[in-house]
């Protein structure tokens, strides 16, 4: 088995521990040379992932933008990982003070924030509540099942086994106990999305979104459109569906692939 060598810290960035309130506290990755932007972005906790992120993908996704000449910070939201102490406060508000602290150490007054599922949708929720947010990173975010999810849904009929069919028909025939999706990601209300995706792309923020092949929601493009409506034809939304990868990104592959889809879109559109 191959075996990535252990990274060592080169010359262009520099971590710090850095507090950020009350009993929060995190790692700010700098970039040591003179280029260093005015856009800090901040790395979320993608669901009971500690700050790492899965497979240390936070990781190296704030080594790499740094490198580029971002500051990156990242940190545990109350109850997860080092954060044991649980909130009393709605986590967009602690993400916000997070904010006020970030920019009295770096002087940067623009946020790019986001992450994975329960990630990208606190950033939705910081994006329309925070002016100083100017970038969200939804990975796996809120998408309906619109006709385009039913096209999908056939699409992958066409591969299932007959012991799948049977087992699929098992289900449908037994109550269904499960919790709805958007309630366990705290989704907008069903239909105001659009009207949101408007005030944002209004507003001009910048925002990145990317559907894995990891989700059972998401699995034809047409439903971006379907969900978000025309705002998403906007220069300042991009759009990415990845149906081979996985919601975590296991394959080491999968994880280069979108440090760098993530590090060339932020000196796109965000290079200052």
């Amino acid at each position: 088995m191959n075996v990535r060598p252990r990274e060592r810290h080169p010359p262009h960035w520099q971590r710090e521990l850095l507090p950020a309130g009350g009993d929060l506290f995190g790692l700010l990755c700098r970039p040591l040379t003179s280029t260093s932007r005015r856009t800090c972005v901040v790395l979320l906790n993608a669901g009971f992932m500690p700050r790492s992120g899965p497979f240390r993908l936070h990781v190296r996704l704030a080594r790499h933008l740094a490198a580029r000449g971002y500051p990156v910070f990242r940190f545990d939201l109350p109850g997860i990982g080092d954060s044991l102490a649980y909130a009393d406060r709605p986590q967009a508000e602690i993400v916000q003070g997070v904010f006020d602290v970030l920019e009295r150490k770096t002087g940067c007054h623009r946020f790019v924030a986001g992450g994975i599922c329960s990630a990208a949708n606190l950033a939705w929720r910081l994006a329309l509540a925070d002016p100083r947010m100017a970038g969200a990173v939804l990975i796996d975010a809120v998408a309906r099942r619109t006709f385009a999810y039913r096209l999908g849904q056939l699409r992958r009929a066409r591969h299932k086994s007959w012991a799948a069919w049977r087992e699929r028909l098992g289900r449908l025939l037994r109550p269904d106990d499960s919790t709805v999706a958007a309630d366990l990601s705290e989704w907008p209300e069903p239909g105001s999305e659009r009207a949101q995706l408007e005030a944002l792309v209004g507003r001009g923020m910048e925002l990145f979104f990317l559907y894995t092949g990891g989700t059972s929601y998401f699995l034809h493009r047409g439903q971006f459109i379907g969900t978000f409506g025309h705002a998403t034809r906007a220069q300042s939304v991009h759009f990415e569906h990845w149906p081979r990868c996985d919601h975590l990104f296991y394959d080491e592959t999968d994880r280069d692939d979108l440090i760098e889809a993530i590090g060339a879109w932020l000196e796109d559109r965000l290079p200052d």
